[in-house]
């Protein structure tokens, strides 16, 4: 027998979180849109309640929940504002690798800090001219007696300004995938260097360009094992994509939400929009989409809980969500006509927060080569 319906457990924490940003972050999302800094105040109050990091061990601050929870907790985050919502949600980013390849040490003085809210954190993978290609990191760290020294530049890296800590790929040896190592870096450490970019959409997420000149990491801040960072990369994809796709679906929901609500009170030609069936017709789009955007990711991450992490179900979980969170953030604003293009309303910053899910963490190209790859067993 199948079963769509969510435990108790997931209800609970789904309503806690909804209580949480319909209060705290649905208020305020376009005065954090025009400040563009990173809202500080409303993570560390959603870390308080036990929002951020929520899957990491309890000895590490975390709630021990299942990425289910995880997931659940991205979608009422992002649903009451696409800017604040997604910048609280991404501020874990550093954490999945250091929970599943990190020592006990560096889980303790890194990690730890992040669910406390005392610092967000990072994963910086992304050069100027390295984007999808991972395998093709150039930044490089040459091994020392004491440590390693390592050069190079990252680019559109979350968090990568604001974090005490980050996860940094790096070329240990050769040319290919198999030389990749990851370390966490200290971003007070001399020789980081970040400068924030600034955007089209998500302005309170902070976006930066790293520049990393003869940095000294320690022999400890080695992540896992040397040369096996790409594959510990490929299993952080697995979540991160999931979690990428559970943000944009929130997205999308919030955007449906507004556009519905309007097309219900907002009367054009003697009657209520919702009754024009163009516009009937776009909302019934948007719900169809959503509804399979959520069978998606929420069963990408019950694989996950499962110990079966799909990595072509969490690719196809990622290119539809964003997808989706495109096209129905585009109908919103068609739907309130020009006042969707004022920032009167939500659904414009909504709009140009969704545009991003279609490039970042792969993109939509990306994940149809890795699903096409994975079907065809050539993955």
């Amino acid at each position: 027998m199948m079963d769509f319906s969510l435990n108790e457990e997931h209800r609970m924490i789904q309503e806690a979180v909804r209580e949480f940003a319909e209060k705290e972050i649905k208020p305020y999302g376009r005065e954090w849109d025009e400040r563009q800094e990173y809202p500080f105040e409303l993570f560390r109050k959603a870390a308080k309640l036990g929002f951020v990091g929520a899957d990491l061990p309890e000895e590490y601050g975390g709630q021990g929940l299942d990425y289910l929870s995880s997931a659940l907790i991205c979608i009422e985050l992002t649903r009451a504002d696409s800017n604040v919502g997604s910048a609280i949600a991404s501020s874990t980013l550093g954490c999945p690798m250091l929970k599943y390849f990190g020592s006990d040490e560096q889980k303790e003085a890194y990690m730890a800090r992040v669910p406390g809210g005392e610092t967000t954190s990072a994963i910086a993978i992304t050069e100027p001219d390295v984007g999808s290609d991972a395998a093709g990191i150039k930044t490089r760290a040459e091994k020392r007696d004491d440590g390693w020294i390592i050069n190079g530049t990252k680019t559109f890296i979350t968090n990568g300004s604001i974090s005490d800590w980050i996860i940094l790929l790096a070329r240990t040896s050769g040319n290919d995938y198999r030389g990749i190592s990851a370390f966490v870096v200290e971003t007070s450490w001399k020789g980081y260097d970040a400068k924030p970019i600034k955007k089209m959409g998500l302005s309170c997420h902070d976006t930066a360009e790293i520049s990393l000149k003869d940095l000294f990491v320690p022999h400890d801040n080695l992540v896992g094992r040397e040369n096996h960072g790409f594959y510990q990369l490929m299993r952080f994809f697995n979540e991160s994509r999931i979690m990428v796709g559970a943000i944009h679906l929130g997205i999308a929901i919030g955007a449906y939400e507004r556009a519905l609500q309007y097309a219900k009170e907002r009367r054009s030609f003697g009657k209520p929009l919702i009754e024009h069936q163009a516009i009937a017709f776009k909302l019934a789009d948007m719900y169809r989409d959503i509804e399979a955007a959520k069978l998606l990711v929420l069963k990408a991450a019950w694989l996950v809980d499962r110990g079966e992490p799909d990595p072509a179900l969490s690719s196809a979980a990622k290119l539809f969500a964003t997808e989706t969170a495109v096209r129905v953030t585009y109908e919103a604003v068609q739907i309130f006509g020009g006042y969707g293009f004022s920032r009167e309303y939500d659904v414009e910053r909504y709009y140009r927060d969704a545009r991003v899910g279609t490039i970042y963490e792969g993109t939509s190209e990306i994940q149809r080569l890795i699903i096409s790859r994975v079907i065809s067993g050539k993955l």
